[in-house]
């Protein structure tokens, strides 16, 4: 070799050994160390399928959020201040009829292509043509959305709307218009090769269907604190369990990284296994879980038989023995722990001479003999007043192993009133696939938990929100509404004005505790578990800087800028 050669083999070396050092010392000195497959669960019980399309009906885990991206992102824990992500601002037009957003520049789609207002238009425009994967109801408030130029978008509304950016902002998910315009079926098409602006793009799931896998957007827009693209971690990993009880040994065992499970006795069968890498935190900001009725049903449409059902159930039994003591009963208006404020007291006096929210079964009984739905052919069970045998199950997701015990205690309190309910635990792309499609009799169910305790109405009582394909969005399960509860719904939005605000919250309340829209039992705790023995950056509760649940959309969103190796080593073991 000539001494050139030679000299140059050495600078090589040279470079290369001062660029490790120097990626060690970095690493050393608290920074940020890239690579590394996270392994996380969200509670999928049923195997993955080849759908990554964000209008899903029944959407793919983190399709949502990692995949296809907002204008904006809202962080709960932030009081649901507006973080910028697409859009880096939006402001209103004088008379708060056009909300116009100015776009990110330099934001990429996964393929090459360049973001840009087009995108953004053609996606609403995709609503208006297919009205079915408008899932958010935003047709219902929104003309129209304008291209201003490449990076300026105005969306015209056909009234005064005050929540329209949040609603707008945060649930518009963008695709890009030089793929999607070539489908012909938005409806049901299933996007197997997706293109989006998200941190993981790179989308896998093996034939069998038994996890699902999605790696780093190499053209992601979002910059680290190294000045290289987000996301630190290469691949995100979700294995499929069959149950909360595998999916929390696996947690345990420390072969999974991030999960939001119910565990029991979580501080010595989870955290006392090693206290320096296991951590947990269950913020109280959560939604309402209830009990949803198939009010298009008989009996579940006679709201005398609804009301005898709360009056049956024994929540303080379901909250100390199904969900393990970590939440209480709720308030009957539905509201939780997060809007206390709001609650109405005229409402929960209503409430109160309902019998609602306290278990009564001697009440219940009456309640159900008054009605006329009595044991008319000696059976042992309660038939409807025109004689027909009653008989329904109560739903809960296959491996829920807190809502599954939760209606165990809830069908037995309906059995000691003369009421034949079961259980049945289907998989999870069943249950929500039942409640949509209201092909159900009774059910457990989360809620909503938004800024203002207009989310939990809306979603509840919302008539638009029942889509052109026939399927109820949100948790308009129950499928309950009316001409009045849509127009306060709409007046809530109409009006900047809080007290007129908690006005029309109030009227809300009494109209959902007077027609037992749902039955409310608990808040539900935001599970959130985390290890950090190979990824740290996760929220804790003296730094919990956004939801913790990699369930919770926007919170997975913000979890992900900040999760990264704890060093090189555990890059090296997370793959």
């Amino acid at each position: 070799m000539n001494s050139k050669l030679v000299r140059l083999f050495i600078a090589v070396i040279v470079l290369v050994f001062a660029a490790s050092m120097s990626l060690t010392a970095f690493a050393q000195g608290g920074g940020i160390v890239r690579g590394g497959t996270l392994v996380l669960s969200l509670g999928n019980a049923a195997p993955y399928v080849q759908n990554f399309s964000p209008f899903a009906p029944d959407t793919t885990d983190w399709v949502q959020g990692e995949i296809y991206e907002t204008l904006m992102v809202y962080n709960p824990v932030e009081g649901g201040v507006p973080t910028p992500w697409l859009a880096t601002d939006y402001a209103w037009s004088d008379d708060l009829l056009s909300l116009t957003y100015t776009l990110r520049d330099g934001v990429l789609w996964s393929d090459g292509e360049a973001f840009t207002a087009d995108d953004v238009v053609f996606t609403f425009e995709l609503l208006q043509k297919f009205p079915a994967i408008d899932r958010g109801a935003l047709l219902s408030f929104v003309d129209s959305a304008e291209k201003v130029d490449d990076l300026t978008v105005t969306f015209h509304l056909n009234r005064i709307y005050t929540v329209a950016p949040e609603r707008i902002g945060g649930n518009l998910w963008i695709v890009p218009e030089h793929i999607w315009k070539d489908v012909e079926d938005p409806v049901t098409f299933t996007n197997p090769d997706p293109v989006g602006t998200g941190m993981l793009t790179e989308a896998f799931v093996p034939d069998d269907g038994l996890y699902l896998e999605l790696c780093r957007n190499e053209n992601y827009w979002q910059m680290g604190e190294d000045g290289e693209p987000l996301p630190y971690i290469d691949c995100a990993r979700h294995p499929m369990y069959p149950g909360n009880d595998p999916a929390n040994l696996a947690l345990i065992s420390g072969e999974l990284d991030w999960i939001g499970n119910f565990i029991p006795d979580i501080d010595n069968v989870f955290v006392a296994q090693d206290p320096e890498h296991y951590g947990y935190y269950f913020w109280p900001g959560g939604g309402v879980v209830a009990l949803y009725m198939n009010t298009t049903k008989a009996p579940y449409s006679d709201v005398k038989f609804r009301q005898a059902l709360s009056m049956a159930i024994d929540r303080q039994s379901v909250t100390d023995i199904g969900m393990y003591g970590y939440t209480d009963p709720v308030s009957p208006t539905g509201l939780g722990p997060r809007h206390a404020s709001w609650i109405n007291p005229e409402a929960e006096a209503l409430a109160a001479d309902m019998g609602l929210g306290v278990y009564d079964p001697d009440a219940a009984a009456v309640a159900l003999d008054e009605a006329g739905y009595v044991d008319a052919d000696g059976d042992g069970w309660r038939d409807t007043p025109d004689g027909e045998p009653i008989k329904f199950s109560i739903q809960a997701v296959n491996g829920w192993t807190d809502w599954v015990t939760s209606i165990q205690i809830i069908s037995e309190n309906f059995q000691e009133v003369g009421i034949n309910a079961d259980i049945i635990t289907p998989e999870f792309g069943a249950w929500m696939n039942a409640l949509q499609t209201g092909d159900y009799d009774v059910s457990i169910g989360w809620g909503t938990s938004g800024n203002t305790p207009w989310d939990h109405f809306r979603d509840t009582l919302y008539s638009p929100l029942i889509g052109e394909d026939g399927l109820a969005n949100a948790e308009l399960w129950g499928r309950w509404t009316s001409d009045e509860t849509d127009a306060l719904v709409d007046a809530f939005t109409a009006t900047a004005d809080v007290d007129e605000q908690h006005n029309i919250v109030n009227q809300l309340q009494m109209t959902f505790v007077e027609n037992v829209i749902t039955i409310p039992l608990f808040a539900g705790p935001t599970w959130y578990e985390y290890v950090t023995l190979r990824f740290t950056g996760f929220p804790t509760e003296e730094d919990y800087y956004t939801q913790g649940s990699p369930w919770h959309i926007q919170g997975s969103m913000i979890v992900l800028t900040h999760v990264h190796c704890v060093s090189e080593e555990t890059c090296a073991e997370a793959q």
